[in-house]
């Protein structure tokens, strides 16, 4: 039998190798966490704290970081002089395309790199709360990043941001992407209820029974006849998994406050599937879903003096 080669890694140490397969990367087969792991280590971005994050869409991977991370990656080859502010074309409430220069020093002298973002290529048909509130900081930090892979190939080749990932499909690769979900946790009251057995039901499908439990959660949580507030409070949901903004984390406290009664129906719920879950999901897989319900039964709870 063939010795098992171990992977060395500059910036990551074998204890994080096991914290980033069982926390970050769920889900990822062998090669995929091989390639994520590379990419984290080379672009030396921090997969533990959020700086980097392994996605899997229509059973496709894909590595994605924030717009802070491109321009971290950038700055630290030296080269990287900065970048214009977006130069917006439409007069509408919402830009038809952001174009961002990037300068970087090539052979001792300052070269500039152009890239444009459209908006009819990056709006997303779904989860587009931010883009309706901040149209042109969205549309402003996607023209950057092309315009910093355009520049800075060799350090960013492959990675996308979670702006341009918005509106991506199950095909995945831009203009989209969906971040990993890493919920905080801290609320006692649903880990009374739900304990996490020491034997997982591993399977290919596993990926898709999380999708479809944390979609359970997330509606009895949104629960709501009015079906605009309903979709309105899915949506913050989702940018809480994804950037966790202050903004978002405000609106789901005063939506729990205001719709205390949800508060029963959620842990109904989360009882009445527990077992199912546990069943369908991997070890992994059911104590980061876990994490989740607590985050949300924490909102019902919140105070406005709590969000952060």
């Amino acid at each position: 039998m063939a010795k098992q080669e171990v992977m060395k890694y500059e910036n990551i140490s074998p204890d994080q190798v096991d914290l980033i397969k069982s926390q970050i990367a769920v889900g990822a087969t062998d090669n995929e966490l091989k390639l994520f792991l590379h990419v984290a280590d080379k672009s030396g971005l921090d997969a533990l704290s959020k700086q980097i994050y392994f996605i899997k869409r229509g059973g496709k991977m894909t590595i994605q970081t924030a717009i802070d991370g491109f321009r971290t990656i950038a700055d630290r080859t030296g080269q990287y002089v900065g970048s214009n502010d977006p130069v917006f074309v439409g007069n509408g409430k919402f830009p038809e395309k952001a174009t961002v220069t990037v300068s970087k020093v090539v052979q001792g002298v300052v070269g500039e790199f152009t890239a444009s973002a459209r908006w009819s290529e990056y709006y997303p048909d779904k989860n587009s709360f931010m883009w309706d509130k901040m149209p042109h900081t969205m549309l402003g930090k996607c023209a950057e990043a092309l315009a910093l892979r355009k520049a800075f190939p060799a350090h960013l080749s492959g990675l996308y941001t979670g702006d341009e990932m918005d509106q991506a499909g199950d095909e995945g690769i831009p203009s989209g992407n969906v971040k990993n979900i890493n919920p905080k946790g801290g609320s006692k009251q649903l880990e009374e209820i739900l304990v996490v057995p020491e034997n997982k039901v591993n399977s290919d499908d596993t990926d898709k029974a999380y999708q479809v439990a944390e979609k359970e959660l997330d509606e009895a949580f949104a629960f709501c006849t009015d079906k605009d507030i309903h979709d309105n409070i899915i949506n913050h949901l989702n940018d809480v998994k994804y950037d966790e903004t202050p903004e978002s984390m405000e609106v789901l406290s005063n939506f729990a406050t205001s719709h205390p009664e949800n508060q029963a129906k959620f842990q109904d719920i989360a009882r009445e599937k527990n077992k199912k879950w546990q069943s369908e999901l991997s070890k992994d897989g059911y104590s980061q879903l876990r994490e989740w319900m607590v985050t949300l039964n924490n909102f019902f709870t919140l105070t406005q003096e709590e969000v952060v």
